[in-house]
């Protein structure tokens, strides 16, 4: 019986900006009150997820629980502790691994029946949470209390004969106050086991990954406790970055993250979807912010965690903490509405700067060589330069998270990504022949200590006199491996490459920065938070005051090119125009309001996408040619892995990266295809247990747009392609990309069905 795989593959408009600051000081940013008369605007990540529901008791936890965990490929340092070292900027504050992010225990000890009650308190992953509140209570309900130090280690500071119990709860304290809480609802989610130290001994430990049978999470059940205990983690993670850009927390009521949020009250029913943010004063006077997830955002396997989730979300906050508005829509405008909704840029500057955040906690707290990889479903390189428009223009706020990385990154930013991983090894290498073209594979295993995470392999093609004749990165499968594990990991030269053998290094390929221009982080947030508005409010909040701070500000920026010395306008242009943020009519590269019109504006005619159409909006320049799509893939029930692989032969393959799809099921992955004039490549490579890796699909980019453009998409439909059941790859005698159908193994036989549903966009510039 086949199992059928299903790809759909929707053509949106896809425009990335990606956006990156630096500080060299921390300043105290300005603070404007406003007014709590304000419409509710819960700012939201996007994707969609499977909901996991937990059951809910009235039982409230107290505490606070902390721990930072690297999301980099390593995981966990030698010591067991996560590293959060900044790096590739040197005014980011470092933060030790053996300091600790909250309250460290007092240095005496609670001697109990003898023995003194202490133990540990770790994630899923086995790394310490730092600042967690530890409380044991007695028969008669006093309570004695300790806080986990840097290694996630508590003891407790006085004697309680008579404890009954010993519990944790994920309120983070920092400074003797609390920071955030994990709930549900009004109680704040907590752990606990009974204990009698005279029979059980005097070590309790609190471990993710090893929830004991007698432990009983509140209000959840206690196998959603690992979920929760991520939550706090990556949210430790997202504060610990804006203690560094001199984030005052004690500004603000204690931050809310309501996990599993069911409550109307907040939104959360079903008229919002995955994870949003809620302003300070938003829902009543003094009501404190909210991040609320609901119950599909909430696990720890839903996509785009913690990118799209904790660090998004968090980004949020921050922005409203700093600056002290909520940002209240224009009239008329949606969140995510984008290049063609809205009339301004203000929804998207205010996302793309919570994308930009979650890319610097990425990059100075997870030490993420690949920070720049945003992933909402798929993972989208905001490095590479996209246009508003892009994506029916949904992902104008994408584009303005890439133009602020770019005004902060450099060359150190993207020189570490060739860095192997300790450890781990290639094991072997084989390039063989496949009906449907030539398949690189090989195995890798991980003979360090360390829990390694998506790891990178670099995959170079050679000729049969042995030259290097291309280069691409590809992502090992599985994407968590334990300690003596291995991993296997496919690539796939281009079409018509004649490969004769391959070799393979961990990690990916260093690359240059694509700009002149790198700000200081704390510097360009400072001139962010502290920017003053015409109407007296405090903060940029769009593409056009944006501009106007980095080239009429005070502030003296660094270029690369200019010794530190101030940026010229010119290079601060030229960001712009490759973002498509003003239209260059002139070409003079050079932005002229009396040429150019306004930035950030540009008007369209009337605007179809398939069944959807937008009208005329006259506020806005015409936008140019469509340059981007992405693709969404069902794989039905088939257990197999489908590994996108984007091929960018450009420096030396330098942009090339490959991520995972989810397997079986109905989850779905956005496939982006990348910008026209690249000489890219996409290809789609399934692989499972007991099949055969298979080049189920290829696209190269440019025919992809070309087709888009002359009406001719329909021709890259594909008739039902088998997937054969394991067995023994062949040596190639020359590449081939054709494709077979009607092979059957054993009976067993897995379909692959292209379907292409795409529209295309014809777009011009044109002045005001």
């Amino acid at each position: 019986m086949a199992t059928v795989l299903t790809i759909s593959i929707g053509i949106v408009v896809a425009f990335v900006l990606t956006n990156s600051y630096d500080f060299s000081s921390i300043a105290e940013p300005t603070r404007t009150t406003e007014s709590a008369q304000q419409s509710i605007i819960r700012r939201s990540g996007s994707g969609d997820f499977d909901p996991s529901a937990p059951s809910t008791s009235n039982s409230s936890g107290s505490g606070f629980s902390g721990s930072s965990e690297s999301s980099s490929n390593t995981g966990t340092n030698s010591s067991g502790t996560s590293s959060t070292a900044a790096t590739g900027d040197s005014s980011i504050p470092t933060l030790n691994d053996d300091a600790p992010l909250a309250n460290a225990v007092p240095s005496g000890e609670a001697v109990i029946a003898g023995c003194t009650i202490h133990g540990r308190v770790t994630d899923d992953w086995g790394s310490p949470m730092v600042g967690v509140l530890v409380f044991a209570t007695t028969a008669n309900g006093n309570v004695v209390e300790s806080i986990t130090d840097s290694r996630g280690r508590y003891a407790l500071p006085s004697p309680t004969p008579d404890a009954v119990s010993v519990s944790i709860s994920l309120s983070h304290i920092s400074e003797d106050s609390e920071t955030f809480s994990v709930m549900v609802g009004d109680s704040v989610i907590s752990l606990s086991t009974p204990i009698d130290p005279e029979l059980s001994g005097c070590e309790v430990n609190f471990d993710s990954w090893n929830v004991q049978d007698q432990m009983v999470a509140s209000p959840i059940e206690s196998d959603l406790w690992p979920d929760a205990a991520t939550i706090y983690q990556y949210t430790l993670n997202a504060e610990s970055l804006a203690l560094s850009l001199g984030g005052d927390l004690s500004d603000s009521a204690p931050l809310q993250i309501q996990a599993w949020c069911d409550d109307p009250n907040l939104g959360c029913d079903g008229a919002q979807d995955g994870a949003f943010f809620i302003a300070a004063n938003e829902l009543e006077p003094d009501s404190p912010p909210i991040i609320a997830l609901l119950p599909n955002r909430s696990s720890s396997r839903s996509a785009g965690i913690p990118d799209n989730r904790e660090y998004h979300e968090y980004g949020h906050y921050f922005l409203s903490l700093a600056t002290g508005d909520n940002f209240e829509l224009p009239p008329g405008d949606t969140n995510h509405g984008g290049y063609y909704n809205n009339s301004s840029t203000q929804d998207s500057f205010v996302e793309g700067f919570a994308e930009f955040y979650s890319m610097m906690v990425s990059r100075h707290v997870d030490n993420d060589n690949n920070a720049e990889i945003y992933t909402i479903g798929a993972d989208y390189d905001l490095e590479t330069n996209r246009l508003p428009w892009e994506a029916a223009g949904w992902w104008e706020e994408f584009t303005i998270a890439g133009l602020l990385l770019d005004l902060v990154d450099d060359d150190d930013d993207y020189a570490d990504k060739a860095s192997g991983l300790t450890g781990v090894s290639v094991l072997d290498i084989s390039t063989d022949a496949e009906p449907s073209g030539t398949i690189v594979s090989g195995s890798i295993v991980n003979s360090s200590p360390l829990v390694v995470r998506d790891a990178d392999v670099t995959v170079r093609y050679l000729n049969e006199d042995g030259e290097v004749i291309g280069t691409q990165v590809t992502r090992a499968l599985p994407g968590i491996i334990a300690p003596t594990r291995q991993g296997t990991f496919y690539a796939a030269p281009p079409a018509g490459l004649e490969v004769a053998q391959a070799t393979a290094t961990l990690g990916g390929i260093p690359k240059s920065d694509d700009d002149e221009v790198s700000i200081g982080l704390v510097r360009l947030v400072t001139m962010i938070t502290e920017y003053e508005q015409e109407n007296g409010k405090t903060g940029v909040s769009n593409v056009a005051e944006l501009y106007d701070v980095l080239t009429n500000s005070n502030e003296s920026s660094s270029s690369t090119t200019a010794n530190l010395l101030e940026i010229p306008t010119a290079l601060i242009d030229d960001i712009f125009i490759d973002h498509g943020f003003f239209a260059d009519l002139d070409g003079d590269r050079k932005y002229d309001p009396e040429i150019d019109g306004e930035i950030g504006a540009s008007s369209h005619p009337v605007s179809e996408f398939g069944d959807v159409s937008f009208a005329e909006f006259i506020p806005r320049h015409d936008p140019d040619a469509y340059e981007g799509s992405f693709v969404k893939i069902n794989t039905g029930d088939a257990d197999v892995d489908a590994i996108i692989q984007i091929s960018m032969p450009a420096d030396g393959g330098s942009a090339s990266y490959a991520y995972v799809a989810p397997k079986g099921g109905t989850g779905k992955v956005e496939l982006a295809v990348p910008p026209a004039d690249q000489n890219a490549e996409v290809t789609i490579i399934t692989a499972g247990k007991d099949y055969r890796p298979v080049i189920a699909f290829r696209v190269d980019a440019d025919n992809f747009h070309e087709k888009v453009e002359n009406g001719t998409i329909s021709e890259l439909q594909v008739a039902p392609v088998e997937l054969e059941a394991g067995a023994t790859l062949q040596q190639p005698d020359t590449n081939s990309t054709a494709i077979q159908f009607g092979v059957m193994i054993g009976g067993i036989a897995a379909v692959l069905i292209v379907v292409a549903s795409l529209v295309a966009i014809r777009r011009q510039w044109g002045k005001p």
